[in-house]
């Protein structure tokens, strides 16, 4: 059997735990097991990672990674302040 010592951060450390419970695992280590029999063919066919900051221009894959650039327009003002429109007197208060 091969061994290997694996630090797990705190948030991840909770979600094993209830892991274990809810699967009725003896161990992490027996848990880590099944996660990585079940799901690392799934987790290794669907990975996704972008190229990082430093890569090289010259690389095919870094120019076929598309840049979007969306144009963002500012709204018409066409209000006044001040000034109710004459059709609409629903909001008009009445004062005695």
């Amino acid at each position: 059997m091969v061994q290997a010592r694996v630090v797990i951060r705190g948030a991840a450390l909770e979600m094993g735990e209830h892991l274990l419970k809810t699967t009725k695992l003896a161990s992490l280590t027996e848990l880590i097991n099944v996660m990585f029999s079940r799901y690392g063919r799934h987790l290794e066919a669907t990975w996704e990672v972008l190229p990082a900051f430093d890569m090289d221009e010259r690389d095919p894959l870094a120019k076929s990674v598309p840049t979007v650039v969306t144009q963002i327009s500012s709204p018409a003002a066409d209000f006044t302040f001040g000034k109710q429109p004459t059709t609409d007197k629903s909001n008009q208060r009445t004062t005695s």
